[in-house]
């Protein structure tokens, strides 16, 4: 039968989960199952999300760092309300929100990249980005880090540090991988061969929070001018405040040739992206007449999207979310790496403003990486079903759960965070009584199941 929005209310939680197993993901559901995390979300707002059976959730995911501002941010909200009755697709002409917000990146990046245009997702502005890089040169590779995450369109695929990438078809031959924050391997590398890009995170997000040594990205720039090579930053996730600075190259005493932005450049209310850029290498590209109709799309840079993103913008900047990140990260840091002198299954503790990896390297003495998959999940599960804290882990290195939270979070939540992490890790005092009780669970969820 089809099913319209006033039929979904009468419809039962057993008539929900049937539907999207058998019509959406039956993998997926699977994997929530396994880890006792089907949950029914009813509302959200801020730092907080409400099941249907009125429960309240701390949500430490974020929107793996699409929600900066928090959920349904009212300021966002009203403002595409408000615009509502605007011409949202009219290719036909000039759509004047994309030249302010355009201007208003300009401005923030200190007019360093004043060019910029918009897609519809992260991985759509990561394969704008390779596309100038290769039209701006001609030929050439492209290089990107072990552990490294640009999205899972094809271009994007075939820059994915993981050995996962082989899955898929992909350009195994035009792309070149290099560890990260190893800066001899990318001089081997622009030595031996042409390059047209390196494609890089300032600090990687799904790799597990990993940050680069100190001087690193200044001697990337250096390579890249020397070799003439397009430097593409990829600040999907640590760019908009993250990581204490509005973006997180800031930080590095360097500016990119290319900037990618997506995830909460619209408050996590529209999906959009942005590619800025620098002038000299717009004009060599799109800039051109004859290439003028080359970046367009249907729904990139719609009007609603830009909206919802010129308002996030003036939010970011106004209510001094980046400050405010610095701050509370360096708070986080604090009293996570407490509960690393507690418990020795926590190795390493790390990051940038509220941009924060929580290593559990213990889990590694097993030997077994499905069964470290299923520990942290078990752990997440803990987290959701004992706590009501929602929270993650990185998809490029599981034994890392992500510590991103909305950039409004309090330190009175951070607290709950961690006093509910060390009452998980007490009653599994290391990894070999985790790995005994994730076996037990997973068992009991199977035959439950």
């Amino acid at each position: 039968m089809f099913i319209n929005l006033l039929d979904i209310e009468k419809l039962s939680s057993e008539e929900l989960n049937n539907l999207y197993e058998k019509n959406f993901s039956n993998s997926l559901y699977e994997f929530f199952k396994l880890g006792d995390m089907v949950v029914h979300y009813e509302k959200a707002l801020g730092m907080n999300v409400w099941d249907t059976e009125g429960n309240k959730y701390l949500d430490f995911m974020g929107g793996f760092g699409a929600l900066n501002l928090g959920h349904n941010h009212p300021r966002i909200i009203e403002a595409v309300k408000n615009h509502s009755s605007k011409p949202n697709l009219l290719q036909q002409s000039i759509n004047v929100y994309n030249g302010v917000l355009a201007n208003n990146i300009s401005f923030l990046t200190n007019d360093k990249l004043p060019v910029s245009f918009f897609t519809n997702s992260g991985a759509e502005t990561v394969e704008e980005a390779l596309k100038i890089a290769y039209m701006y040169y001609g030929k050439g590779k492209i290089v990107y880090c072990t552990n490294g995450y640009h999205g899972k369109t094809l271009g994007a695929i075939s820059a994915l540090g993981t050995n996962s990438k082989n899955k898929f078809l992909h350009f195994e031959h035009q792309f070149i991988e290099i560890p990260f924050g190893d800066i001899n391997a990318l001089i081997k590398v622009a030595k031996k061969h042409n390059i047209a890009a390196f494609l890089v995170e300032p600090i990687q997000g799904e790799g597990g929070i990993n940050l680069p040594p100190q001087g690193y990205f200044e001697a990337v720039r250096e390579i890249c001018n020397e070799s003439e090579i397009v430097l593409i930053l990829d600040e999907i996730q640590s760019g908009l405040g993250r990581c204490g600075t509005m973006f997180c190259y800031e930080q590095l005493n360097i500016v990119p040739d290319i900037l990618c932005l997506s995830k909460s450049l619209s408050g996590g209310i529209m999906p959009v992206g942005s590619v800025s850029v620098k002038q000299e290498i717009w004009d060599t590209t799109y800039g051109k007449l004859k290439n003028a109709m080359l970046p367009s799309t249907t729904f990139g840079g719609n009007t609603l999207a830009c909206i919802a993103a010129i308002e996030t913008l003036t939010v970011i900047k106004e209510d001094k979310l980046p400050e405010r990140a610095k701050e509370l990260g360096e708070y986080a840091l604090m009293r996570l790496n407490k509960l690393k002198e507690k418990h020795e299954i926590i190795t390493e503790v790390r990051g940038k403003g509220l941009f924060i990896g929580i290593e559990f390297g213990g889990l590694k003495k097993l030997h077994l990486p499905m069964l470290e998959e299923f520990m942290m999940i078990n752990i997440i599960s803990k987290m959701l079903k004992d706590h009501k804290i929602l929270c993650g882990f990185a998809a490029n290195n599981p034994c890392v759960i992500k510590f991103e939270p909305p950039l409004i979070v309090t330190k009175e939540e951070i607290d709950c965070f961690a006093e509910a992490l060390d009452k998980v890790l007490d009653e599994n005092k290391n990894e070999f009584v985790l790995a005994v009780d994730t076996l037990v669970s997973t068992g009991k969820n199977i035959i439950k199941n």
